[in-house]
């Protein structure tokens, strides 16, 4: 390919996607850390002292379904390594597009005591995956993440194309520091060559998860490990209601699949009369709770089992999407990696804002249109720390529904701004 055309390419997507791309780094930095941030901070909801006495899975859920006749029960989280407690996760009967819900309700398993309750998208730990995940935008913004996962993608292709042969000329790691230019450009090239493999990773990933409804919905690729029932043996208020034996169901769950350690489980109020237990294989690097085991709720049989290291390629290529993305499947020390090279991918853009912004310095100056560099560092660093706060505080004082509109509101309108601002003068 054209050496001037892989130029443009790379400053093009660096110049109007760098911004992004320095936002997701720094937000899937934190967002790693989601659980143990959320132990941090709510210590009481997530920690109990430990004890041999165990309690009744069964009648716990018993108990707290009568204290919110206005919702049903959707899921019951399991205590694993960062969590000691039992969270039973609740519905509303009626939803609320500007006041969603997820309510959440944490169960000392060893007492039965129930320790506390909240509305999970006023969580930190939600606004954390939410902005990161979508800019907590609740209408496209899964997919825009999506976009920048392939603007992240080949940026790194053309800049490996670039600055490759730079590498060759110039010793691994040397950094030249008589201009500011010029040593921004061999940061540049040092961390992008470096975290090459990882910036590559992230960007497939990212894509994928952003945009894989429709890359699913275009290539009819059906979700490995679906199930259902095509008959309906009750009624949907019927199996919403049903009286669920949780703690028979976990015991034969761990005598059908004894290596899956059960991460949720989650009946059905379809009228298929199923209840599923998701969880996790020690060992396996998959997508966190994408083993399954599919029973009847009156008989308590056995209908589907999915165990990832039993399947095809195509199966498990695409449960290492998720958990390669997060870095979640090896411990502490992999967030740790992931979190410094997070943090690089965003040293990436700032860099290449400066060299962009260096060079064109001289120009600018001459047509009277210069700004200092610190001013407008100090600017985007301030906008995007505001941004992230102002959305935080939002979000833990009125849960998803008004920020999640203010951030769409605020977000195309920019973009409508800009539009009309570049029109304008050519409609004159």
């Amino acid at each position: 390919m054209n050496k001037n055309l892989l130029w443009k390419i790379h400053n093009w997507l660096g110049l109007y996607t760098g911004i992004v791309i320095l936002f997701l780094s720094i937000t899937g930095a934190a967002a790693l850390f989601r659980p143990e941030i959320d132990q941090l901070l709510n210590p009481n909801l997530r920690q109990v002292e430990p004890s041999a006495e165990k309690a009744s899975l069964t009648e716990a859920v018993a108990k707290v379904l009568p204290m919110h006749p206005d919702k049903y029960l959707f899921e019951v989280e399991m205590p694993k390594a960062y969590l000691d407690t039992w969270i039973i996760r609740l519905m509303p009967k009626e939803k609320s597009r500007l006041n969603p819900m997820i309510w959440e309700v944490f169960i000392n398993p060893h007492t039965g005591e129930v320790l506390g309750e909240r509305n999970y998208f006023k969580s930190f730990s939600y606004f954390l995956r939410n902005i990161h995940v979508r800019f907590y935008e609740a209408y496209y913004g899964r997919q825009i993440v999506g976009l920048a996962g392939i603007a992240l993608f080949l940026s790194t292709i053309t800049g490996l194309l670039i600055y490759g042969k730079f590498m060759k000329k110039q010793p691994f790691g040397k950094i030249r520091s008589n201009k500011l230019r010029i040593t921004q450009a061999d940061l540049h090239k040092f961390i992008g060559i470096s975290a090459l493999a990882f910036n590559m990773m992230i960007g497939i990933t990212g894509a994928w998860l952003g945009l894989q409804s429709y890359i699913m919905y275009g290539l009819d690729i059906p979700q490995p490990n679906n199930f259902s029932r095509k008959e309906k043996v009750f009624t949907e208020k019927e199996d919403m209601n049903y009286s669920l034996d949780f703690d028979a169901i976990y015991q034969k769950s761990q005598i059908e699949f004894p290596n899956m350690i059960p991460w949720f489980i989650r009946p059905t109020t379809n009228g298929e009369g199923i209840v599923q237990v998701l969880g996790n294989v020690p060992g396996q690097a998959y997508e966190r709770r994408s083993n399954k085991l599919v029973f009847d709720k009156q008989k308590q049989e056995l209908l589907f089992k999915y165990n990832i290291s039993d399947q095809n390629f195509g199966a498990k290529l695409y449960y290492v999407q998720e958990s390669f993305h997060f870095g979640d499947f090896a411990g502490i020390s992999l967030k740790i990696l992931y979190f410094l090279l997070a943090l690089s991918s965003g040293y990436l853009s700032l860099s290449g804002f400066i060299i962009y912004l260096e060079r064109t310095r001289k120009l600018k100056s001459r047509l009277g249109k210069t700004i200092s560099l610190k001013s407008q560092l100090s600017q985007w660093t301030i906008g995007i720390m505001s941004t992230i706060v102002i959305i935080g505080i939002l979000s833990m004082k009125l849960g998803l529904g008004v920020p999640s509109l203010l951030v769409a509101m605020a977000f195309y309108g920019y973009l409508i701004a800009i539009i009309v601002k570049k029109l304008l003068p050519k409609a004159k």
